[in-house]
């Protein structure tokens, strides 16, 4: 039995890693590009850092912006968000990849989200989900 312990332990833990991330879908790596916002890669309860929503919102009057942010879910697996403020246009763009979500659905969605105000206020959205 003591030779059998490090086999049960590795075929437990054998779906403790969160996964590969799914590569990325052609509707995300063919969006236009827009100047970057501050990446934000957030802790378990944090919020987006002031200086990159103003700067999310400073893109609609200008040049429009993009603000990456990953937040863990409740086990801890990485979902990052792209927050898209397109030049003159309200609301917000979203593509999120849940590839990496453990215990989620391993999707790609584009959210539409017309009325949203900040990346925490999307208001209704249409989603997609890309794969």
């Amino acid at each position: 039995m003591a030779r059998m312990r490090p086999l049960l332990v590795a075929l437990l833990c054998a779906g403790c890693a969160a996964p590969a991330a799914a590569p990325e879908p052609a509707e995300f790596t063919g969006r236009d590009a827009l100047p970057d916002c501050p990446a934000q890669d957030l802790g378990q309860g944090e919020a987006i850092a002031a200086g990159a929503v103003t700067c999310l919102d400073a893109g609609r009057a200008a040049d429009g912006a993009e603000l990456a942010v990953t937040r863990p879910t409740t086990e801890g697996d990485p979902i990052t968000s792209w927050y898209r403020a397109r030049p003159g246009l309200p609301g917000l763009e979203v593509f999120v990849d849940g590839s990496r979500d453990r215990f989620g659905t391993g999707d790609w969605l584009r959210l539409d989200c017309p009325a949203a105000t900040s990346p925490d206020d999307l208001g209704d959205c249409t989603e997609t989900v890309l794969g």
